[in-house]
C-alpha cells in the first residue's frame, strides 16, 4: 500500500506505527518493508513474494516461476521475521549475513538499480543488516518509528540533498540503526517520494498487520512566494511540509537571485509573513498554514551587478564592508569581491590589481562558495600574487556566485589622498572602492567682502587669495604678502570669520592671522566698510526783510522767522563712515554781502550791484553733539571731536583761508589704504566705527539770536536783497 501523494525529502519527518509479525518464531515469515520510492508505476509498484518482501526481485511465485520485478528508485527499511539463507536459489536474500532464523532482523535494502544489475536473490544484498536479540514475532503489536533528517551539501556549486534515515522498534533507538544518504538522487532520482508498505509470506502463511499512528509531514504546510516590488509573482511558490512542532525556516528556500522573463531580480531584504510575530521562521502548526512572501528588486542592467567590490578598515575596527572608508598609512584593510553569474559567464577568473599604495598580505586570499557552505576558506594565492588572477572555483550556475576576500596594508608612496580600486571579470568591471587618506596638502582661502552687502551673496571688493601648501605649514611660510588682511583703497577692514556660512557666522575683530595648513580647506573672510565723509549744511540763512534806515545794528536770523520759515537753530551735520584718518571742519565766506543788479529798475541805485559795506556775519553759541545710535562693534574706537573756534566768531569776507571750527583725530591701529606693511601675526585692527556729529549755533531757546549780521550806521542800505555764499569744507587731516 502506498501514500496518495509524495513527501518532500527537503523537510524532516517522523513516521510512527505499530506492527504485528505473528507469534511463532522460526515459523512466521517473511515480514514487511517500509519503502520510500519514486517508481514510475507510483501506486502500482511491487516486487516478488516470499523473501522478496513484495519489494525485491528474484523470488518465485510458488509455481517455480522466477520473478524479477522490483520497486524502482527505492529504499526499503526491512523488518524481516525470517532468515532467507536456504539452498534454494530464490531463498538466499540473507545468505551472506548472520543467521537470524528465530529472531529476525532489520535492515536497509535497495531493491535494485535501473537497469537491474542482479540476477539472483543472493545478489540483492543489504546496505545495512541489524540482527535482533529478541524475536520479531513476539505475538505483540510492536511500535515502529522512522525519522528522516535532511542535510544539504554542495559539490562544484551543485546542491546535493542527503540526510539521515533512522529506524527502530519499541521506541528504542538501540533496537534499530540509522542510514546515511549522501544524495537522495542516487536512490530516488528525485527529492519527492511516495511512502508505504510491502509484505509477503512464503510457504507458511502468516498474519501480519500495521496500525498507522502518525503519518509523515502531517502539519499544515508553509508556502513561500516570490514577487517583485509591485507584487507580481516572479517564481513558482515553494511548499514546505513538516511535522507539527518541528522548526521551519523559509529563508533556506529563498534564492538570492531569480530570473524572470529574461530579467534578473535580487532579494530586496523585505518580506511579509502571516506566521506568529510576522517572522519567516517558526514551528509547524497542526491546524494553521502559513505564507511567507519575499520581495525582489529588478536589477538592470545585470552587467552592473555581476561583480561587486567593497572594503573595510580592520585597523579602525570596522566590521561592515563599504564602498568607501578612511585609512592611514600602515592600516590593514580587507577587500571583498562578490561575483554572481547573471550574464551566462559560468567559467573564468577575476582580475584585481591593487593600487601601488597598498601591499597584499601573503596567504590572506580566501573564498566562500556553495561548496564551503559559504564559509571563507583559504586558497592558494600564487596566481593572485603573480598577476592578480583569481580563478572561478567551478562552473558557476546561473544566478549563483561566490565571494573572495583578501587583506592588504596601506603603504603610501606618494601624496595621493585616495586609493581607488576596481576589479574585472571578462570585459565587465566592478564598482570602485575608495580609501580616503589624510591630505598631505591643503589650502586657505582669503576673501574680502563688503560688510554692507547681503551675506548670503556677499559682494567681493577684491579678488580672493588662495594659499596652497603642505599640511602643517603656516600660511606665512608659503605667501608672505600682506593679504591677511589686505589694505584696500577706500575701505576699512572691520571684522573676520572662518565659517563658510556667513549668514550665521560669528564675526570677530579683524586681525592678522596666520593659519596652519590642514587637510580641510579653510576660508577666512574679512569684511570691510566703505570709507566716506559726508557733510550736510542747512541750506539757507534767511534773515528776512528790514527797513533801510542807516543805523548801527545787528540783524538776527530769527527776527522774521514767522515769514522766512528759517529752521532754527542753524547748523551743520558731519557723518563719518569707518574712515581711518582724522578730519577737520572749516567755513569761509566768499565775499561781502551784495545785491543782484536790476537793469530795468526805476531806481538807478538798484540798476547796479550794491555792497553791504563793512557788514560782519557772526556765528555764536556753538552746540556740539554726537547723534548716532551705538551700533558699532564693542571694539570700535570712540572718536571725539575737538571744537576749536570761539563761542562768538565772525567771518571775514576778504579772508584767504577758512576758519577751522572742529577736528576729529582718529586713535587706534588701522590697516591703511594701499599699505604694504606687514604687521605681525595677532595684530588687532581697530575699528573707527560710524559717527555722526551735529554743530548747532544756539539751541531751541537761543537759536534765533545765535546767527547775526552786524551792519554799521555808515553803510547805506537799499531796498534790495543782499546775499553771500558760505563754503563749508570737510577735509582729511594729514
Amino acid at each position: 500500500m502506498w501514500s496518495k501523494s509524495k513527501i518532500d525529502l527537503n523537510s524532516s519527518f517522523t513516521y510512527r506505527s505499530f506492527h504485528y509479525f505473528g507469534s511463532d518464531a522460526g515459523h512466521d515469515a517473511d515480514g514487511m518493508a517500509f519503502v520510500l520510492q519514486n517508481d514510475p508505476l507510483t501506486g502500482g509498484a511491487y516486487g516478488s513474494p516470499g523473501g522478496g518482501l513484495g519489494a525485491y526481485p528474484w523470488s518465485t511465485d510458488g509455481k517455480g516461476n522466477m520473478i524479477k520485478h522490483y520497486i524502482r528508485n527505492a529504499l526499503a527499511v526491512e523488518m524481516d521475521s525470517y532468515w532467507n539463507g536456504s539452498g534454494y536459489i530464490d531463498d538466499q536474500f540473507d545468505i551472506n549475513y548472520p543467521n537470524t532464523f528465530f529472531t529476525g532482523h532489520l535492515g536497509i535494502v535497495r531493491p535494485g538499480n535501473t537497469p537491474l544489475a542482479t540476477t539472483k536473490s543472493s545478489e540483492v544484498g543489504h546496505l545495512q543488516y541489524v540482527p535482533l536479540k529478541a524475536s520479531l514475532s513476539s505475538g505483540d503489536f510492536r511500535p515502529f518509528t522512522v525519522k528522516w533528517t535532511p542535510s544539504v551539501t554542495y559539490e562544484n556549486g551543485v546542491r546535493i540533498l542527503g540526510g539521515n534515515l533512522q529506524y527502530y522498534l519499541d521506541n528504542d533507538p538501540a533496537i534499530g540503526s540509522a542510514f546515511e544518504i549522501k544524495n537522495v538522487l542516487d536512490y530516488f532520482k528525485s527529492d519527492q517520494v511516495y511512502y508505504g508498505y510491502t509484505g509477503s509470506s512464503g510457504a507458511n502463511p502468516t498474519f501480519q498487520a500495521v496500525a498507522l499512528i502518525k503519518a509523515p509531514q502531517d502539519a499544515k504546510p508553509v508556502t513561500v512566494k516570490f514577487t517583485d516590488v509591485a507584487g507580481t509573482q516572479i517564481a513558482s511558490p515553494v511548499t514546505i511540509p513538516g511535522d507539527p512542532g518541528n522548526s521551519w525556516d523559509a529563508s533556506s528556500r529563498r534564492p538570492e537571485w531569480i530570473q524572470y522573463q529574461n530579467n534578473w531580480y535580487q532579494y530586496a531584504d523585505k518580506y511579509t509573513s502571516d506566521a506568529p510575530e510576522g517572522k519567516d521562521s517558526g514551528k509547524f502548526s497542526a491546524t494553521t498554514p502559513y505564507t511567507v512572501t519575499y520581495q525582489y528588486q529588478l536589477c538592470q542592467p545585470p552587467e552592473d551587478f555581476v561583480l561587486q567590490k567593497a572594503v573595510r578598515n580592520d585597523t579602525a575596527g570596522e566590521t561592515e564592508f563599504k564602498t568607501e572608508t578612511n585609512g592611514q598609512n600602515g592600516d590593514g584593510v580587507t577587500y571583498q569581491l562578490q561575483y554572481t553569474n547573471l550574464t551566462g559567464m559560468g567559467t573564468g577568473s577575476i582580475k584585481d590589481q591593487l593600487d601601488p599604495n597598498t601591499t597584499y598580505t601573503d596567504g590572506s586570499l580566501q573564498i566562500a562558495d556553495a561548496d564551503t557552505n559559504n564559509e571563507f576558506v583559504t586558497i592558494d594565492d600564487t596566481s593572485f600574487k603573480t598577476n592578480g588572477i583569481i580563478a572561478f572555483p567551478y562552473t558557476i550556475p546561473n544566478g549563483q556566485g561566490f565571494r573572495v576576500r583578501f587583506k592588504a596594508k596601506i603603504d603610501r608612496k606618494d601624496t595621493a589622498e585616495t586609493i581607488l580600486n576596481k576589479a574585472s571579470v571578462g570585459t565587465l568591471f566592478s564598482n570602485q572602492t575608495t580609501i580616503h587618506l589624510p591630505a598631505t596638502t591643503g589650502k586657505v582661502i582669503f576673501r574680502y567682502v563688503d560688510r554692507a552687502s547681503d551675506m548670503a551673496k556677499p559682494t567681493e571688493i577684491a579678488p580672493e587669495v588662495t594659499v596652497s601648501g603642505d599640511v602643517g605649514k603656516h600660511v606665512s611660510e608659503i605667501n608672505a604678502d600682506p593679504i591677511r588682511p589686505k589694505a584696500i583703497d577706500g575701505y576699512t577692514v572691520v571684522d573676520q570669520a572662518t565659517s563658510t556660512d556667513l549668514t550665521s557666522a560669528t564675526f570677530d575683530q579683524a586681525s592678522v592671522v596666520d593659519p596652519v595648513i590642514s587637510k580641510d580647506d579653510l576660508v577666512v573672510t574679512y569684511r570691510y566698510e566703505k570709507q566716506m565723509l559726508k557733510l550736510t549744511v542747512d541750506p539757507t540763512l534767511d534773515f528776512g526783510q528790514f527797513d533801510t534806515k542807516s543805523v548801527d545794528r545787528t540783524y538776527y536770523i530769527g527776527e522774521n522767522q514767522s515769514t522766512t520759515k528759517q529752521p532754527l537753530p542753524f547748523g551743520v551735520t558731519v557723518e563719518d563712515y569707518y574712515g581711518t584718518k582724522g578730519w577737520q571742519l572749516s567755513v569761509q565766506q566768499d565775499g561781502q554781502f551784495k545785491s543782484t543788479p536790476k537793469p530795468n529798475s526805476q531806481d538807478p541805485n538798484l540798476q547796479v550791484a550794491q555792497t553791504l559795506t563793512d557788514a560782519t556775519l557772526h556765528l555764536m553759541n556753538p552746540k556740539l553733539k554726537r547723534t548716532d545710535a551705538t551700533s558699532n562693534p564693542t571694539w570700535a574706537q570712540e572718536d571725539t571731536m575737538d571744537y576749536q573756534a570761539p563761542d562768538d566768531f565772525s567771518l571775514n569776507p576778504t579772508a584767504t583761508s577758512p576758519t577751522v571750527l572742529a577736528q576729529v583725530k582718529k586713535s587706534g591701529h588701522y590697516r591703511n589704504d594701499g599699505s604694504t606693511d606687514k604687521d605681525p601675526t595677532g595684530t588687532l585692527y581697530d575699528n573707527s566705527g560710524y559717527g555722526t556729529w551735529r554743530i548747532n549755533f544756539g539751541d531751541n531757546d537761543s537759536g534765533a539770536t545765535s546767527v547775526g549780521l552786524h551792519v554799521p550806521a555808515s553803510t547805506p542800505r537799499y531796498q534790495t536783497r543782499y546775499h553771500t555764499t558760505l563754503t563749508w569744507n570737510l577735509s582729511l587731516l594729514p
